[in-house]
């Protein structure tokens, strides 16, 4: 099932809301469609329900609300640009067309819930090293990067009912085609796959590895075969000494290890290891 959505804004008319969108995605060339996507999957669930925007507040909010309301597993929310992108730790995501957003709503145990950040992550580096040939590496505990440079973010958020999850919804962002240097907040740090490779590349290529890794990764991490091992050697965290922050807390330390739920083991200058789930991760000179 291929739904194609027009209207993403409720006081906004649905004809002025399809020109604006149509404009920005003849500047991007985008060659996303629906039903490219559709031809070009070989998932058995994951992509199986899509619906798509070129334009939308956040592929979060749109999945969510059909979580909510009962959307299978594999049902996902694809969309060229976000006008109100999120990232961790409540950030802004700069999210100008060319960069492809993407909610993924999965039915989890809960003993999985920990590691669907590994799953996005993993899937995430390898779409873009099979889409594009790029070398990848992870910063704990889920940003992608090519040469020490951001080039996705991930977030999930997720229901609980009793001792069950309800539903989880994974969101990605990559750059794809866009020169973050139009961006001072981000010249320095971001990168995309059309800056790396020094011209455009497929947004429905890059779309279409991810979600069959997608769902290869989340069915290994079901029936129990080994993910943890490849994601734990992508990370670049390890090895080094770092500062990481949670809410108001800081730890300083040395990135010793991380164990299979994907939280980091930290060796504090005392000696002591402290586990730590999830934080901001930046190195100390």
């Amino acid at each position: 099932m291929v739904i194609v959505k027009r209207t993403v804004h409720t006081e906004l008319s649905a004809s002025s809301i399809y020109e604006v969108s149509k404009e920005k995605r003849l500047k991007t060339k985008s060659d996303i469609s629906p039903e490219a996507v559709s031809r070009r999957l070989t998932t058995k669930f994951v992509g199986r329900h899509l619906f798509y925007y070129p334009s939308v507040t956040t592929t979060m909010d749109v999945a969510r609300k059909a979580a909510k309301e009962g959307a299978v597993e594999g049902t996902v929310v694809v969309a060229e640009e976000q006008t109100t992108g999120r990232a961790r730790l409540g950030r802004t995501w700069i999210n100008p067309p060319g960069v492809v957003a993407v909610s993924i709503i999965l039915h989890p145990e809960m003993s999985q819930l920990l590691r669907l950040t590994m799953v996005a992550s993993l899937a995430t580096s390898r779409s873009i090293e099979k889409a594009t040939g790029l070398e990848t590496t992870i910063k704990w505990p889920n940003d992608v990067l090519i040469k020490g440079k951001k080039v996705s973010g991930i977030l999930t958020e997720s229901a609980l009912r009793g001792q069950s999850v309800d539903w989880a919804v994974i969101g990605i962002g990559i750059n794809v085609n866009f020169d973050p240097k139009a961006y001072p907040e981000i010249a320095d740090i971001a990168t995309s796959l059309s800056v790396e490779l020094g011209k455009e590349v497929s947004q429905l290529k890059v779309l279409v590895h991810l979600l069959n890794e997608l769902e290869f990764s989340y069915s290994a991490l079901r029936t129990g075969e080994p993910i943890y091992e490849e994601w734990r050697a992508k990370l670049e965290t390890l090895g080094k000494v770092v500062q990481v922050k949670t809410g108001t807390d800081l730890e300083q330390g040395y990135a010793e290890s991380v164990d299979e739920d994907g939280a980091l083991l930290l060796r504090r200058p005392d000696g002591t290891l402290v586990r730590i789930v999830a934080g901001e991760v930046t190195l100390r000179p």
